[in-house]
């Protein structure tokens, strides 16, 4: 049925084409090179764009993608950087084309505030006067060809040449855009078992060209979302492919040279990057497509198209060699266009999971970004295929892209929209292949759970509610004898109840909400640790550490209720004996600044980067916690034992975590017991130690990647 669905959106496409004779040109050469059936199928491949829908924003999308493209004054004398041992050797081969070739060389010059590089024309006998190439470009490695070597032996030849640690090839009718060389190399970084990384390839008119290749059974090439909008969510995330077009590609030298290269089975050219990307693989290493490194590539300008003659003919005669060099691995290979979900980033063998939540995490802003951060981190290292819907996409692309760069596939935009409830869409269509959907939130999740149990989704539902925050609540209303708060305490719990009932597992993270929950919800409940530390070694002594540290969200109610106690009430005498308070956190009230007027020793600081965290808790000698309420594990606690500052703080600070007879934590609940202890762990060294050196080990035992990937591996598999 799918097939023939395909068959009649084509039908439909080509009745509106305005391209109908060259269509009708093409697919007469196809039928009688190949026969009726391989012919169409052929034809459809090649035309991708009429099974993936063509694409009509190009000019709206070209001034989203802020694409860059010159032609670059002529007069004008560019002094390339000057490196005797550059980081990048980025090779141009060229044969003629010398305007694209120019133009190519200044958008490299242009688009790069790194500069450790060096550029190397490698110049194939071109027939054209290439003066402008050799003198306009100062420190330019221009070599020259005795012969014409053809592209794959030219890209060889002039490898030889390279002095960097990595080389590029780069196409010469390309013009890079902004951090391009950057944002390769950035993958090498994060990932060390890269072999191959590769640009996104866009046409001059903003249309995507390649999001990554996928090779099929049948050994034909696809370039992944080929003519489509380059701004959809599913061409914007790091990711394995099968392989990368030649026009921007990054490899290490030494594993160049390991490789020995582009193979001369393929000369003059073709499938040369397709065997290299096949051979790295079973080297061991991956080969990865990044979307933030951009190029716009002026497709046929150096070959043509025409596949009848010149080195173009090449392409078909070198796909048959292709296909039967790789035939055993080409096997595991789906059949044309099927599985097309899992074949476009190489996770056909991969556990796929959904996450649904409020936003994208915002690790620096709240305690609920940071696990659900830890859980997709987590997720990531078992090697699952993770993909993020948010209830609001609007977080900014700085949140977006920093787990794009992890791998995640954040889904956003109009077609997901909450308010219309567009997920839906994408839950009807793609539920079959998620093995599992996390949801986080009944607030957000509580109409997705009910879509998927009406819709019987098979896979596995997890829900993970952060904290029983009614229990907060309940205790406030009676408190206050309040009956609405008491009512929308009930109202609360019945929605959460029901999460819990109906999803297939449940993640909870504080070892008293567990023994609540376990007492009435029958379904399969988790303990999980919601964060993981790193533990902090080499940390300075108490000598080397001055004043008191408070990180929170505000916009959560305990927080700032926290503070307000705490500034009124505890911190004057503290600040008479010269003892300093740092306060950092997102939505910071305006009373926290009205107290900057009282206490000359307070330090505010509105939303600290996480990297600025770290130093922060690297100098503070005590950490406080004075929360009078709130719910389940306090992350601020864990990451200040994690960071060696101990902490002073209530009951509410430390509960829900794991404890014992060892435990040497005790919250003081009273403005007198407070101030006392934290003037205890200020000025008495040895008590200082024994809860800071207690803290780092508890983090050890109860809060570490290997505690949560646990949790995930029994949960999920």
């Amino acid at each position: 049925m799918g097939k023939a669905k395909n068959y009649i959106n084509y039908i439909l496409r080509f009745a509106k084409s305005k391209d109908k004779k060259k269509v009708l040109q093409d697919l007469t050469r196809e039928v009688k090179d190949k026969g009726v059936i391989t012919g169409v199928q052929s034809l459809l491949h090649k035309r991708s764009h009429f099974y993936e829908g063509e694409f009509e924003e190009a000019e709206d999308i070209f001034e989203a993608q802020h694409l860059v493209i010159k032609e670059y004054d002529k007069h004008t004398k560019v002094t390339l950087p000057d490196n005797t041992h550059p980081l990048v050797s980025i090779i141009i081969p060229m044969y003629n084309q010398v305007d694209y070739t120019y133009n190519c060389i200044c958008s490299v010059y242009e688009n790069n505030d790194f500069k450790d590089y060096e550029i190397i024309v490698a110049d194939d006998q071109s027939t054209e006067d290439t003066t402008i190439v050799r003198e306009n470009f100062q420190n330019i490695v221009y070599l020259r060809n005795e012969a014409n070597l053809g592209f794959l032996r030219n890209c060889n030849h002039a490898a030889t040449y390279a002095r960097g640690k990595y080389i590029v090839f780069l196409n010469n009718d390309t013009q890079v855009q902004k951090d391009w060389l950057a944002e390769l190399l950035y993958i090498f970084e994060q990932y060390p078992d890269t072999g191959l990384a590769g640009s996104k390839l866009l046409y001059p008119n903003g249309m995507l060209q390649e999001a990554g290749g996928i090779i099929w059974r049948d050994g034909r090439g696809h370039n992944y979302g080929h003519t489509g909008n380059p701004l959809k969510p599913e061409f914007n995330y790091v990711k394995e492919v099968d392989y990368i077009s030649g026009a921007s590609v990054m490899i290490p030298a030494e594993l160049w040279k390991e490789a020995g290269g582009f193979d001369e089975y393929f000369l003059p050219a073709y499938c040369e990057d397709s065997d290299l990307s096949f051979r790295l693989r079973e080297m061991g290493y991956k080969v990865r497509f990044t979307p933030f490194s951009m190029v716009v590539h002026f497709e046929g300008v150096t070959h043509g198209r025409d596949l009848d003659k010149g080195i173009k003919q090449y392409q078909v005669v070198n796909q048959a060699k292709f296909k039967e060099r790789w035939a055993k691995q080409l096997q595991k290979k789906s059949k044309f266009w099927e599985h097309l979900y899992t074949e476009r980033d190489r996770s056909g063998g991969k556990k796929h999971v959904l996450v649904i939540d409020h936003y994208l995490p915002q690790i620096e802003k709240d305690a609920g970004s940071r696990t659900i951060t830890n859980f997709i981190d987590t997720m990531l290292a078992l090697d699952y295929s993770v993909k993020f819907l948010g209830e609001n996409s609007n977080t900014g692309k700085h949140y977006e892209k920093m787990f794009q760069l992890k791998g995640v596939e954040v889904l956003y935009g109009n077609q997901f929209s909450f308010a219309v409830r567009g997920w839906r869409k994408y839950l009807k269509k793609h539920m079959g292949q998620l093995d599992a959907i996390l949801l986080s939130r009944s607030s957000v999740c509580l109409p997705i759970i009910t879509f998927l149990r009406n819709n019987h989704y098979k896979g596995n539902i997890i829900y993970y509610g952060h904290d029983l925050g009614y229990l907060r609540l309940e205790k406030e209303a009676a408190a206050q004898k309040d009956s609405a708060l008491k009512m929308q305490a009930k109202k609360i719990k019945d929605i959460e109840d029901y999460m819990y009932q109906q999803a297939d597992n449940s993640l909870v993270c504080g070892y008293d909400e567990l023994e609540y929950l376990k007492k009435y919800i029958k379904k399969p409940l988790h303990y999980v640790p919601p964060y993981f530390f790193d533990v902090a070694k080499d940390q300075p002594g108490v000598e080397q550490r001055d004043g008191l540290f408070f990180v929170g969200g505000f916009n959560h109610p305990p927080n700032r209720e926290a503070m307000q106690w705490f500034l009124d009430e505890v911190y004057e005498p503290l600040h008479g004996q010269g003892i300093k308070l740092t306060i950092a956190g997102s939505k910071m009230p305006d009373f926290i600044f009205e107290y900057k007027k009282k206490f000359e020793l307070l330090t505010v600081l509105p939303d600290v980067p996480v990297d600025e965290l770290s130093g922060l808790y690297t100098h503070a000698r005590v950490a406080i916690v004075p929360l009078t309420s709130g719910a389940g594990v306090k992350g601020k606690v864990i990451e200040a034992f994690a960071k060696g500052v101990p902490v002073a703080g209530t009951d509410v600070a430390f509960e829900g975590m794991p404890k014992g007879d060892a435990f040497l934590y005790k919250g003081q609940n009273s403005t007198r017991a407070l101030t006392d202890e934290i003037l205890k762990l200020y000025n008495d060294k040895d008590h200082w130690n024994r809860l800071a050196g207690f803290g780092k080990e508890y983090v050890l035992r109860n809060f570490s990647k290997e505690n949560m990937r646990e949790v995930f591996k029994k949960v999920i598999g």
